[in-house]
């Protein structure tokens, strides 16, 4: 998909790429070889010059380059390509917060996917070993990563190197008219949780079980964590289902993605707890804390 986009290009929008895709320039390597370009209002020359700092970058594995020049919502077109890549790496990332400011006392757990296997950063434990680990990474994909989650990290620790390229799947999955939340959205794709409990939890959740945790429930935190590592898990199969659907999209013939299973998380966690959690909350039972 990569080579086949122009829309990192200077002064190139969804328009123009479609009158270069529909004259016959549909891969890079085409426009490098073409002889008359349609009429675009726009330098032949700026175009290749541009397509040759693209291969420059490519070759040398920049993906800032290409996070740099695309629209937001179309980092996706990164995916197919760093997917493929063994030399790159992909973290799927979610926070936990107090809901408070952004702080790094604030932040409970970090959630880091990386396509095999969950690592997690707990508040009073290993947080700050997250700074490390993100550096060794080439993409992160978050969901409303770009106002929430990468904002807050960055004001909370210090020195913190993200990775060079993001897509936030907000966006990308709003391009295929699926919106609301993360879990409405995995229903409606059929990517759901396994578990109805864990599918009943949300941020609000989040932050009462982290208070539960504070005042000794021991169910409290392995539940916490279960429900932060299936937002992480999840973020992988809807990634490549919108890539597909977006790629069908195009007046392109490219292959489609294989969708990944959703990976089930193997940390236990306490449905009675969530029981307790939601029926608090239907009848206001402050005394419960």
């Amino acid at each position: 998909m990569l080579k086949h986009t122009f829309l990192h290009i200077p002064r190139v929008g969804k328009l123009t790429e479609q009158k270069i895709w529909q004259s016959g320039i549909q891969t890079w390597d085409d426009a490098i070889q073409a002889a008359h370009f349609p009429k675009l209002g726009m330098s032949e020359i700026l175009i290749k010059s541009f397509i040759e700092d693209s291969y420059l970058a490519l070759e040398q594995h920049d993906i800032s380059f290409f996070n740099k020049h695309l629209p937001g919502s179309e980092t996706w077109r990164l995916y197919p390509k760093i997917s493929h890549d063994l030399s790159l790496r992909i973290a799927y990332l979610d926070i936990e917060t107090t809901g408070m400011d952004c702080y790094l006392d604030n932040i409970t757990v970090i959630g880091v996917y990386d396509g095999n296997e969950v690592k997690q950063y707990i508040k009073g434990q290993n947080l700050l070993e997250f700074r490390d680990y993100i550096e060794e990474f080439d993409l992160l994909v978050t969901f409303n990563g770009k106002v929430f989650d990468v904002p807050v990290l960055k004001a909370a620790i210090p020195k913190l190197h993200m990775p060079k390229a993001h897509i936030d799947l907000r966006y990308v999955l709003k391009q295929i008219n699926l919106k609301g939340g993360l879990k409405s959205i995995e229903r409606q794709t059929g990517f759901a949780r396994e578990q109805d409990e864990l599918g009943q939890l949300d941020g609000y959740d989040a932050i009462l079980l982290w208070r539960l945790h504070q005042r000794g429930d021991s169910r409290a935190l392995p539940t916490l964590l279960r429900y932060n590592a299936e937002d992480v898990v999840g973020l992988k199969p809807l990634l490549e289902l919108a890539c597909n659907r977006l790629i069908k999209s195009l007046p392109l013939e490219l292959p489609l993605l294989s969708l990944s299973e959703r990976t089930v998380p193997n940390i236990p966690y306490y449905p009675e707890l969530i029981q307790e959690l939601k029926y608090w909350q239907q009848n206001q039972n402050n005394h419960y804390w």
